[in-house]
């Protein structure tokens, strides 16, 4: 009996301190007035979503918008409230790999220029606000394509990240006590 506890205890311990190393991926893309979005990590798919874009003389409900709102702004909260967590998990983070391609376009070439430009100051303060919070082993893959004779939005996100067991477990218990 006491020697299964021990076994278990070295098991635990050992988890505690090796660092886990796990793939997440983000793929946002617009496909035929619908946008679709999907998260993965390791390979599995956590989150799926399909929205589909309303055509002007297709209008939402109030009902169908609150509700929406409503679940936006709960998820915002929740993120809002994770996030001290999560910035004291990714200050022991190690970022292995980021790829973040991007392509945008419009029918027209002079608001698809200013988009991608948009994008671009994006994507520059997200990787310094990364660089400044996680430590960074390979520079970034980041691209953003601008396509200027039809609409288009396909954003790939791919990154591979490598954390403590033992402190996401400690911040994850600290979020479960508030």
């Amino acid at each position: 009996m006491w020697m299964a506890i021990i076994i278990v205890a070295i098991i635990l311990l050992i988890l505690l301190i090796v660092a886990l190393s796990a793939k997440v991926m983000l793929h946002i893309y617009y496909e035929e007035k619908h946008w679709r979005i999907k998260v993965s990590v390791v390979g599995i798919v956590v989150y799926k979503k399909r929205f589909s874009q309303q055509t002007p003389n297709q209008s939402a409900t109030a009902e169908k918008l609150k509700e929406s709102l409503d679940t936006m702004t709960e998820d915002l909260r929740k993120l809002w409230h994770a996030f001290p967590y999560l910035v004291h998990i990714a200050k022991t983070a190690e970022l292995h790999q980021l790829r973040w391609h991007t392509t945008i376009g419009t029918a027209d070439a002079a608001s698809a220029g200013t988009l991608a430009g948009v994008i671009w100051t994006f994507k520059g303060i997200i990787q310094q606000f990364i660089s400044l919070h996680i430590q960074v082993t390979k520079p970034f893959d980041i691209q953003v394509n601008p396509v200027f004779h039809t609409a288009v939005f396909d954003s790939n996100f791919q990154c591979i990240v490598s954390i403590r067991t033992g402190k996401a477990m400690q911040a994850i218990i600290s979020n479960v006590r508030r």
